[in-house]
């Protein structure tokens, strides 16, 4: 029985999972760099982090994320990692979403 097909299949996927998690990897490592260049709070760190995972992030995520935070504060976060180039904010004031900018 001739497995070379199934072995070909197999370490391709390996392969691009791999390559995948090694992206993923290194934006985390970014990610902590521009976070202390920058001297983010572990708050801003999470928002990025999270923006990471999902490829975006409303103001109402990074709330239930910081529940013990105001609003305003937490706006003014965003809004701050939105004028360094880090997120992006796009949509209507009630219906903002941010997503990643440079890494």
């Amino acid at each position: 029985m001739d497995l070379t097909g199934w072995l070909e299949y197999f370490t391709e996927g390996l392969a691009v999972r791999m390559r995948e998690v090694q992206d993923k990897g290194e934006r985390v490592i970014r990610v902590d760099v521009l976070a202390r260049k920058h001297r983010f709070s572990d708050r801003q760190r999470a928002a990025i982090l999270s923006a990471l995972e999902a490829g975006g992030l409303t103001p109402q995520e990074y709330a239930e994320l910081c529940p013990k935070v105001s609003k305003k504060t937490l706006q003014r976060e965003l809004k701050a990692l939105a004028e360094k180039g880090i997120l992006v904010a796009e949509g209507a004031t009630n219906r903002r979403y941010y997503r990643l900018g440079k890494l």
